[in-house]
């Protein structure tokens, strides 16, 4: 320690002593003593380096959060010094065959930094600068240990890895109970004196912090540094084990220490107040020509202009044909004027159009021509959309659900409602007709949608809630059945198309995973055998084709248009549409190379434990996929259920638990209905 503070000493009298060049006006004004004021607030993460073993699998990046205030002064222009304030978590876990041992304790450190960014060696001052910070501090730490979980069960470590309630050489083991780690600390390191020390060390340390980082000037004053500094204390009591201890808890004679990295926002309080020339910077400055094309940033309306590109003198490049694609990449350099090119300057021909025309309006999987659309006015057709659900009290008709067998006649029916809704609770979907303010408007949308041979049942709705309306819905039936009240309801099967996009029909049901993201889902169960997925509720084929399309590249190969009417289902020509060539669709058919088999080594819904983001670390290569609000842990990629599994079996020899789950289109599903996929 005493060599560090002669360093530290040589250092300050060396920087202080450097003289300018002479002539050089930079090197002149960066020595010239110039106080102005610092401030700055910063965050990091904070890593223990101790007796724990953290030297095998330490990273800077996996620590626990902190925060640092300063406040202080640019005394030249190579050297700062503040006083700090920083606050954060000081924490690890050991699990070894040895010794299981853990702490975390809050850390308090206020001290003095010295910062020096060499630019009393720079003609001209740059935009980055190289730091190296040196300083004296005092920690404040109160290190507690997790020792029970929440009903005060002690941990005891087995040697298979799990942690049980009683020991494992306890003649009663058998009886033992796994446990789960809270990770709450509950226990004090030094009252609990496990090395019966007699006398109680301090919880207040010297601490040397010394580091390097990197400076970035911005704005008006601003600047941004990052920086890893190193804080060597003079305690070895920080993780409670010491040279001094007993059997596993003895330690090596060094003393405690952390690492600091982060980034800080500062701002300098320039107090002169001279005025400058507003366009000096201008050449001395603002110079840099980032694309080097010849014409400087600060005048260049093109930036990022690519090599060797024509340019004019903005700075643009040049377009000889006016058609909006520069000359470096046009592929035809004079096209007629005002003609349409496509990205790379080519003009489109009709039967480019007509091309595309036919793309958009493919419904089929092969060109469809409309030859009939009729509109009652002017207007042009609307897509018929799910009306979301308002706050407070409604009322609605619950006509089924994703867990009923419907008969084709009910699914005909129901499909040719226009405006069915969709409510998700919990793992049942639930479709329902309306929705009312009042409770009488629900009954008669109830007696209509009985004549028409679909039953159902009022509910009512608080905020997406479901709830039953009690008697008094029975007692209104009953006086509109009598004819005590007059009906003024209509029809609820529509007598127009309605158009939708089937997505597959499948003989068993598949995850709600795979469809995450399909707001306007509708799942119905029926009677043969099949669940059948449908999306969207249009009234003109074009709009069911651009859905179609979206449909397509999320991977369900067989997605294709059906139409509804009156009840029933009808073929597309009788809609009113003809199909050339038009041949049969898979109802099942998915895209198979979407479908992967991967590992998962954990999942958690919160903040992942920094111990075992270690593990993860070390795994390599570990991805991450958030779904459903759970953030799953995720290894390997494989496209068959055999290898994942030899990969699971090998983590599960080095103690990782594992099982193997299937993905379809980046989502995860069960690995056995992954399976079941690639056979259809």
């Amino acid at each position: 320690m005493k060599n560090i503070f002669l360093v530290l000493a040589c250092f300050i009298f060396a920087t202080g002593n450097i003289d300018a060049q002479p002539g050089t006006d930079s090197l002149e004004n960066s020595n010239k003593l110039n106080v102005m004021p610092l401030v700055g607030i910063g965050a990091g993460s904070m890593v223990y380096f101790g007796d724990m073993f953290r030297y095998p699998h330490s990273n800077a990046m996996l620590g626990n959060w902190a925060y640092t205030l300063s406040v202080g002064a640019r005394v030249t222009g190579y050297l700062d010094v503040r006083f700090f304030y920083s606050n954060g978590d000081l924490a690890y876990s050991e699990v070894s065959p040895e010794r299981n041992a853990n702490f975390k304790t809050s850390i308090l450190s206020t001290g003095l930094l010295f910062t020096y960014n060499f630019n009393n060696f720079f003609r001209n001052q740059p935009k980055i600068h190289p730091l190296i910070m040196v300083g004296v501090s005092n920690l404040e730490f109160n290190s507690k240990t997790d020792l029970k979980d929440d009903q005060g069960r002690f941990y005891n470590y087995w040697s298979d890895g799990s942690i049980r309630d009683i020991p494992q050489n306890s003649p009663n083991a058998g009886n033992a109970e796994i446990l789960i780690r809270d990770y709450f600390y509950e226990t004090d390191l030094r009252e609990l004196n496990l090395d019966k020390n007699p006398n109680k060390y301090s919880l207040n340390t010297f601490v040397l912090p010394v580091g390097v980082g990197a400076e970035i000037d911005l704005i008006k004053g601003f600047s941004v540094r990052v920086s890893s500094i190193m804080n060597f204390t003079f305690t070895d009591n920080i993780d409670n084990i010491t040279s001094s201890g007993k059997n596993n808890r003895k330690g090596d004679s060094r003393n405690d220490r952390y690492l600091y990295t982060g980034v800080s926002l500062f701002y300098t309080i320039n107090r002169n107040k001279s005025k400058k020339d507003a366009y000096a910077g201008a050449f001395y400055g603002d110079t840099d020509d980032e694309d080097a094309d010849g014409v400087i940033d600060l005048y260049d309306d093109c930036p990022h202009t690519p090599e060797g590109a024509q340019i004019d003198e903005k700075g643009c490049p040049l377009d000889g044909d006016n058609d909006g694609v520069p000359d470096y990449k046009d592929e035809e350099l004079n096209s007629a004027p005002g003609s349409i090119v496509n990205i790379y300057g080519v003009t489109l021909t009709d039967e480019d159009f007509y091309e595309m025309y036919l793309s958009y309006i493919d419904s089929v999987g092969l060109h469809t021509n409309t030859v009939k659309t009729v509109y009652t006015s002017n207007e042009t057709g609307h897509n018929i959309v799910h009306t979301p659900r308002i706050n407070g009290d409604i009322y609605t008709v619950q006509i089924a659900s994703s867990i009923e067998d419907l008969s084709i006649d009910q699914i005909g029916k129901i499909l040719s409602i226009p405006n069915v809704q969709v409510l998700n609770d919990t793992n049942v979907i639930y479709y329902n007709v309306g929705e009312f303010e009042d409770l009488a408007s629900a009954i008669e949308e109830k007696i209509i949608l009985e004549k028409e041979g679909i039953s159902g049942k009022v509910i009512g709705l608080n905020q997406g809630e479901r709830f039953d309306v009690g008697d008094i819905a029975e007692e209104l039936e009953n006086d509109y059945l009598s004819g005590e009240l007059e009906m003024t309801a209509g029809l609820s099967i529509s007598d127009e198309v309605i158009y939708r996009v089937q997505i597959g029909a499948f003989r068993y049901s598949l995850s709600m995973n795979i469809f995450e993201g399909v707001n306007d889902l509708i799942v119905l169960k029926g009677e043969d055998g099949l669940t059948r997925y449908l999306t969207g509720s249009f009234d003109n084929i074009q709009s069911a084709a651009s859905r179609k399309i979206d449909v397509l590249l999320e991977g369900f190969e067989g997605a294709f248009i059906v139409a509804y009417q009156g009840g029933k289902r009808i073929s597309l020509e009788e809609a009113g549409n003809v199909t050339q060539n038009a041949k049969p669709v898979a109802q099942d058919k998915l895209d198979k190379s979407k479908i992967r088999f991967k590992v998962q080594v954990g999942a958690f819904k919160d903040n992942i434990p920094a111990e075992m983001m270690d593990k993860f670390i070390s795994m390599g290569n570990v991805k991450t996929v958030r779904q459903s609000g759970i953030t799953r842990y995720l290894v390997g990629d494989y496209d068959n259920y055999n290898e994942a599994k030899e990969k699971q079996k090998q983590l599960l020899s080095e103690g990782v638990d594992s099982f193997v789950v299937g993905t379809f289109n980046q989502k995860i599903i069960p690995a056995n209905e992954a399976i079941e996929l690639l056979k259809k």
